[in-house]
């Protein structure tokens, strides 16, 4: 079968080596694989165990390994900042609003931001010296997301020379393996750096490196001249005087400069090699001489202890916490560390597969070429033949997301668990108007629930926080939050321009996912015991800021629609403050719903559900424009851009299942403004519009934006990218920058495009195009217990079994021609 294969790829690649064809084969089908390493940090390939993450560079002579961990971020408790009353001005507020003055409205609004929240920080590098050097040849490198492993391999004088690492979740640790059989064996030298201010310490006698520091007590993103501009420099007193003039410290405060604040973190490295003295001290480094295999294991911990206590004063001991993660292994093998990590990866990973057509010739490319390759095929016919290519995208999110995302640990952000900066895009944060709620729409329906939680809970301590906001800022019940927050759960107002910051919908859409890991899984008790206390929280305040509009309906009444602007009638000028808009009363109205549907299922607080079934009845309705299109405010407002990435008032289409093909004005109206909006967007937003071109039950539509999705960004060929939306070389998703929320909307929209279960059965096939004319899913997951295995040719379901943890059944529809008998077991 080898041989035949091999065969065959000489045949179609004329250019291809027999000896590449042959590590193709052995990369396997879910491989990312290159022929040089990287030179930047979104071509290093990732890894992670949902805590320590690493970005590997794979060259031979000076390997680097970025490292992170996910409890790391500048500031602590007191960053959360609620300093804004709106009492005041609340009702001169709602008066400029409804007379039309937005522009007065929005010069108001900057009264209530408040300040940005805190950093994620890098921890430092990981460094690897080859002391012979000379041309590396032969050299391959690959990231097995099938198996989460990535190797590095290349030959120097006809010898070979392999880096194989993982990051093992079970162990809580980062190990390499080095193997040469060059009779001399290896000679390197391995060090620790930081971007922080660091000690670094060396033990050549237990062969430990380590790495101490602090991280900052505080980061601004924003310059000076921001704050001077709004009249913020009280909110800031580390970097300005009391009388407004600047201190002349810097954006980033360390030690002394902030009164000693900051995260304490440690990194430990060891070396395990069958000969000590193989194991020597060079000052600011070991090196490591004649040993034909060395291990190395890496270990870290912060004194993060939760996000409402001091890290500096209160903190965990990360020193002891690093020293035991390593204590605990000391007499662990290679493999049996590779074991358990491969065990515990399968044993999510392997919960679901994908097949798609293949293209042969493509599969025995680099990564890199193929998809160039592909977007070529696509920027020419519309119709590239790898298909193989999506599944491995689609899979490298399911990869991420148990790289990234672990029970008991912190929650993706906005680069997930990656970060080489200390001033990171959007302070690498948790993004609440669309991407962490993005970051985690495959994890139930791509059969990954565990991976949810740390969201759920992030949600559960939010609330705590927000309850703080809302009766401080807004005087009103239950909590709230905003745009943006960090592991210190901000949940009051960032600073900068209305339409971004201003926007109090935090508690609304996050309750939706309290809902939907109940959806799928069923569970009653946590439905009852820890999502409906949340959702009901959310819900209170909702019930009270809501007013009556002059037509008698209730709205927000004082509204965004996320960053985007209209152009205010009669007039030139854009604007982004309203009331109602069509994002905010969906939101409202979807948390509503699912709260009494709550009450009900746990057998609670049923007049409190009366109260919300009736305020629904009466919130102001959907409403269909100009051109057609749905209104995204409450007045029929022109767009200042009608391409703009944000699409919130279709969050009623996806993810919520508000609009349906029961209710065709509407069905349309969406149709036509996805339309107006165009394909072209940032990454992130193309890995949404995938999702609601699936729900219009567009196969064509939803594969072209897959299509847009993998155009290459920073390939550096002629011709490419270097902006806008598609994928660097390593598979991130392009904003650009990189943020992997578009990363984890594709993956969900290809399971929209082949399943959806929001309208109370089961549609399958109801977005699949021409390309996809064959293939197979295994542990497809739908709302109500179900798990869906199935093949399809032709436009026939030709194997179809449907397993209910319930035991119940559900309707089950397709356009596409379904198996006889029965399929559910």
């Amino acid at each position: 079968m080898l041989r035949k294969l091999l065969l065959t790829a000489a045949l179609l690649l004329s250019f291809a080596t027999l000896s590449d064809a042959r590590q193709r084969v052995e990369g396997g089908d879910l491989t990312l694989w290159y022929k040089a390493p990287a030179t930047n940090w979104n071509e290093a390939l990732p890894i992670g165990n949902g805590r320590l993450g690493a970005m590997i560079f794979g060259n031979a002579d000076d390997e680097l390994l970025q490292l992170n961990e996910n409890t790391l971020y500048s500031g602590d408790p007191e960053s959360r900042w609620n300093g804004v009353d709106i009492t005041e001005t609340y009702p001169e507020m709602v008066a400029l609003l409804e007379k039309g003055s937005y522009m007065e409205a929005a010069e108001l609004l900057k009264q209530w931001t408040g300040r940005l929240h805190e950093c994620y920080q890098p921890l430092g590098d990981w460094h690897i010296h080859d002391y012979r050097g000379g041309k590396a040849k032969a050299y391959r490198r690959y990231l097995d997301i099938a198996n989460s492993i990535t190797t590095v391999q290349y030959e120097r004088d006809d010898y070979k020379f392999r880096r194989e690492i993982f990051a093992s979740h079970p162990d809580g640790v980062i190990v390499m393996r080095l193997t040469t059989d060059c009779p001399v064996g290896w000679d390197i030298g391995i060090s620790l750096s930081s971007p922080h201010p660091v000690k670094v310490g060396i033990d050549s006698r237990k062969g430990i490196l380590s790495l101490s520091g602090q991280a900052p007590g505080r980061v601004d993103r924003r310059n000076y001249s921001d704050f001077e501009a709004w009249g913020h420099e009280a909110r800031h007193p580390y970097i300005f005087n009391a009388d407004g003039s600047r201190s002349g410290k810097p954006r980033v405060l360390y030690g002394e400069d902030i009164d000693n604040r900051g995260m304490f973190f440690e990194g430990r490295l060891e070396v395990r090699v069958a000969n000590k003295k193989a194991v020597t001290d060079m000052g600011d480094r070991l090196r490591i001489r004649g040993e034909k295999e060395i291990l190395l294991i890496f270990s870290a911990a912060t004194s993060y202890n939760g996000p409402f206590k001091n890290p500096a004063t209160e903190g965990k001991d990360a020193v002891k916490l690093a020293e035991d993660a390593l204590k605990r292994i000391r007499t662990k093998s290679y493999e049996s560390l590779k074991a358990d990590h491969i065990a515990d990866y399968k044993a999510l990973f392997d919960r679901m597969t994908l097949s798609l057509p293949q293209d042969k010739e493509a599969e025995l490319l680099p990564t890199d070429l193929r998809i160039r390759r592909y977007a070529q095929q696509f920027r020419t016919t519309g119709a590239p033949t790898d298909q193989q290519l999506v599944t491995l995208l689609f899979q490298y999110g399911r990869y991420l997301m148990i790289s990234g995302s672990r029970e008991g640990g912190q929650p993706l952000n906005l680069q997930g668990i990656w970060n080489e900066k200390i001033i990171p895009s959007w302070n690498c944060g948790y993004t609440a108007n669309i991407n962490i709620e993005m970051n985690y729409w495959p994890s139930e329906v791509a059969n990954l629930s565990e991976c949810h939680k740390p969201f759920l809970e992030m949600i559960k301590e939010c609330a705590e926080t927000g309850r703080t906001t809302a009766r401080d800022m807004y005087h009103r019940r239950g909590w709230v939050g905003h745009h943006n927050c960090s592991i210190w759960r901000e949940t009051g107002p960032n600073d900068g321009g209305a339409a971004t910051v201003f926007w109090p919908m935090m508690g609304a859409w996050f309750s939706t996912h309290l809902w939907e890991h109940y959806a799928y899984t069923g569970d009653k008790e946590y439905l009852a015991k820890e999502a409906y206390p949340v959702m009901k929280g959310a819900s209170e305040f909702f019930l009270d800021w809501l007013i009556r509009d002059k037509e008698g309906y209730w709205i927000t009444p004082v509204s965004t629609s996320p960053e985007n602007l209209f152009l205010v009638p009669g007039t030139n000028e854009a604007c982004g403050v309203s009331q109602g808009s069509t994002g905010d009363m969906s939101m409202i109205r979807e948390l509503f719903n699912r709260t009494a549907e709550a009450a009900e299922i746990a057998g609670v607080d049923a007049p409190f559900a009366d109260t919300l079934r009736r305020r629904v009845a009466e919130m102001l309705p959907f409403r269909v424009g100009a051109f057609g299109r749905l209104q995204e405010w409450n007045k029929d407002f022109m767009d200042q851009d009608i391409h703009h990435r944000h699409i919130t008032h279709l969050v009623s289409l996806y993810p919520f299942g508000q609009i349906t093909p029961q209710s065709p004005e509407l069905f349309a109206a969406a149709r036509k403004t996805l339309e107006i909006r165009g394909d072209e967007a940032t990454g992130w937003s193309s890995g949404w519009k995938i999702n609601l071109w699936a729900r219009l039950l567009d196969g064509e539509r939803a594969y072209k934006l897959i299509g847009t999705l993998l155009r290459p960004v920073d390939f550096g060929g002629e011709g490419e990218r270097s902006t806008g939306g598609g994928v660097y070389m390593n598979l991130f998703d392009a904003h650009p920058p990189f943020q992997i929320d578009g990363n984890f909307g594709m993956t969900a929209g290809v399971c929209e495009m082949m399943m959806q279960s929001h309208e109370g059965k089961i549609r399958l096939m109801p977005a699949m195009p021409a390309a996809w004319r064959e293939g197979s899913v295994t542990g497809l997951k739908a709302r109500g217990g179900y798990t869906i295995d199935m093949s399809w040719k032709d436009g026939r379901i030709t194997a179809l079994k449907i397993h209910s943890a319930t035991g119940k059944r559900c309707e089950v529809v397709s356009t596409w021609q379904l198996p006889e008998g029965d399929y559910f077991e």
